[in-house]
């Protein structure tokens, strides 16, 4: 069985990206607009052009949101049909998964463990899967941020490790290393942070083994000397490239006025403090899991004395993206309390941190090999199930999606673009978190944000949303 996987792992591994892709496009293709999305297509229907698109940006990004990358792929998925927009998304999430494989170091040639467990970490532990994977206001930010920002990493380490050999052009990456890091630190706020800090850690570790022999018992004088010399034209503009869009997020007039008309309870010293709780509370029910099996790896591999140094520890690649989690949590502390879909990031670099971790550990030992082999074979086992459950709940809401909004446009079409209707709410019984659609419904207020949404992009004066049990008792089919 063993000399068939090694036969046959290319293929399998082809076989294994194909079938995500088809597994996650069937997923999009079931999920319609929601809430945000009918805004900005309001928006977009008034673009006549690109230029009025980037206009449009601009505005967002001086009154509203500082995300000009994701917001814009937003505009420009709106203005296209939603195919096109399943099919992209479709192949970003197994960019993400190829990113977090490609992140993971001392790993075979087409390692199918390690790719089962980048791909079933991402289905499993992603935080609010159907908002930041699916839904497309919401992946156009997380989803698409994550692989412009998990891709630059793989491109710096990639040239950091072939930057002992002869460059062929320098000025070429020197400016690749500038655009690739702007687009990165113009992503997300605390995730794009913690990029320019994997930037700074990765770039200290490759100067620290940078002629390793003749660092020991070295001056500080040396360190400024091999800093100097060390330190090469795509290294600074990458780093110069992240900090610049970091500032484009920081200096944002749009998001320093949505934090400044957010009130707390608390003020001063007391308001950091609940700050850091809420923070910590919220790495423990989103990523609980994950930091437990990174904790039993990382004890593993203290118990097979694979760190055996301090340096050993600090340049290990579960460490420094465990940091960089952690610090990409924390910098959260700054601003008012946000929604679960901020810490996605933090997630992404907590999954290369475990899935590192575990590839480490030794196999040679039955006990190491069984507890290895068999997370990856449950993990695999639980995105079967879970595939198929959640398939049927996302096709059963997609079908009464389309049910309310032929209703919607049925009263808009009788009344000449005026009158109300009444819909049925989804069923409680399809939620699930492969979906946003419960947590973006409508509600009884035809005034309520989200109604409001529908009433402006169909062209109705109110929308009611009511449980499906009423609205079937009122307005349902009688049965003579």
């Amino acid at each position: 069985m063993t000399s068939f996987w090694e036969n046959h792992r290319k293929g399998i591994f082809a076989g294994t990206v194909l079938l995500s892709f088809f597994m996650i496009f069937i997923y999009n293709f079931l999920t319609p607009y929601y809430t945000d999305d009918y805004a900005y297509a309001l928006e977009v229907q008034e673009a006549r052009s690109l230029w009025d698109l980037i206009k449009q940006q601009y505005a967002e990004y001086m009154y509203h949101n500082c995300r000009v990358i994701g917001q814009f792929n937003l505009r420009v998925f709106l203005s296209m049909d939603k195919w096109v927009f399943n099919i992209a998304n479709s192949v970003m999430f197994v960019a993400l998964v190829l990113l977090i494989y490609a992140s993971v170091k001392r790993k075979k040639k087409h390692d199918i463990f390690v790719l089962l467990l980048s791909l079933t970490f991402v289905w499993r532990y992603s935080v609010r899967f159907g908002e930041t994977m699916l839904w497309l206001c919401g992946s156009c930010n997380y989803l698409w941020g994550s692989v412009i920002m998990i891709g630059f990493l793989v491109w710096y380490r990639h040239q950091l490790e072939r930057t002992g050999n002869t460059m062929k052009h320098p000025v070429l990456t020197a400016i690749i290393g500038f655009v690739f890091g702007l687009a990165a630190g113009w992503c997300n706020e605390n995730t794009s942070g913690g990029i320019f800090l994997a930037w700074i850690f990765f770039t200290w570790i490759y100067l620290m083994n940078r002629n390793a022999d003749t660092m020991e018992g070295d001056s500080r004088e040396s360190w400024l000397t091999r800093l100097k010399t060390g330190m090469q034209a795509y290294m600074i503009t990458s780093g110069a490239g992240v900090a610049c869009g970091l500032l484009t997020m920081v200096l944002c007039p749009g998001i320093r006025s949505r934090v400044d008309d957010t009130d707390e309870t608390f003020t001063g010293l007391a308001k950091l403090l609940s700050r850091f709780y809420k923070i910590t509370v919220s790495i423990e029910e989103l990523f609980g899991e994950v930091l437990i099996l990174l904790l039993i790896a990382i004890v593993i591999l203290v118990l097979q004395k694979k760190w055996k140094s301090w340096k050993a520890v600090v340049s290990n690649e579960s460490v420094i993206f465990g940091l960089v989690a952690l610090a990409s949590s924390y910098a959260l502390i700054v601003i008012p309390p946000p929604t679960p879909r901020a810490y996605y990031g933090v997630g992404v670099f907590l999954f290369i941190a475990c899935i590192q971790a575990i590839r480490d550990c030794d196999q040679r030992e039955f006990t190491v090999a069984l507890l290895r082999y068999g997370l990856a074979a449950v993990l695999c086992l639980w995105l079967m199930f879970t595939y198929f459950d959640n398939m049927i709940n996302l096709w059963r809401i997609n079908r009464e999606n389309n049910e309310r909004i032929e209703l919607i446009v049925n009263a808009s079409e009788d009344n000449g673009g005026s009158g109300s209707v009444v819909i049925p709410r989804f069923r409680e019984e399809f939620q699930n978190p492969y979906s946003p659609a419960h947590d973006s419904d409508m509600t009884d207020d035809p005034d309520f944000w989200i109604n409001r949404f529908y009433e402006f992009y169909y062209h109705v004066d109110s929308v009611t949303a009511i449980p499906r049990e009423e609205w079937d008792e009122l307005y349902g089919e009688k049965e003579e």
